[in-house]
């Protein structure tokens, strides 16, 4: 039996959407210093930090594609198991990318969600080097719900040659 999460497409969706709102929170947070210090210059990183976030679901989503696994369960509800790889990768950047934050910042950076503009251009390379981590985090979750997505949309289904029970995991 897949002891995981049972497949929703809403969870997926909110789930994948809220890590990337607060993502794009942090990263306003960091543009307008950015912005502050660089004048309009600085918008540029805009489009850095979403190239981050669109080539990081774009690697994660056919890995996770061809790994998933789904288990029908017998009330009909289906769950579906990452590798384990999956989920600490982003997490584990999420948790570095906050001790980095904290270390950097100390704790008075939880009491404003924006810095400001009078920081130095090192702390600014920080924050830009943090707010780069939590993309490729927030990619990979993307990449994730994507991949989970239509690895269910083409999983094969219960047929007389298949049982639908246990699917041992790569």
């Amino acid at each position: 039996m897949i002891q995981g999460a049972r497949y929703s497409v809403g969870r997926l969706v909110v789930f994948a959407a809220l890590y990337v709102f607060f993502f794009v929170l942090l990263a306003v947070s960091t543009l307008s210093t950015v912005v502050a210090l660089w004048g309009v210059a600085g918008y540029a990183l805009a489009a850095v930090y979403a190239a981050v976030v669109i080539a990081s679901a774009h690697v994660a989503r056919p890995f996770v594609h061809r790994r998933v696994r789904f288990e029908e369960r017998s009330d009909g509800s289906w769950y579906y198991r990452l590798p384990v790889v999956v989920p600490a990768l982003y997490l584990v950047l999420f948790v570095v990318r906050f001790a980095v934050e904290i270390v950097a910042l100390g704790p008075s950076f939880l009491s404003s969600p924006f810095n400001p503009p009078s920081v130095s251009t090192s702390l600014v390379a920080v924050l830009i080097g943090i707010d780069l981590m939590f993309g490729v985090s927030s990619g990979i979750l993307v990449g994730r719900s994507q991949g989970v997505y239509r690895a269910y949309q083409t999983r094969p289904t219960s047929s007389p040659g298949m049982s639908s029970g246990t699917l041992e995991p790569r």
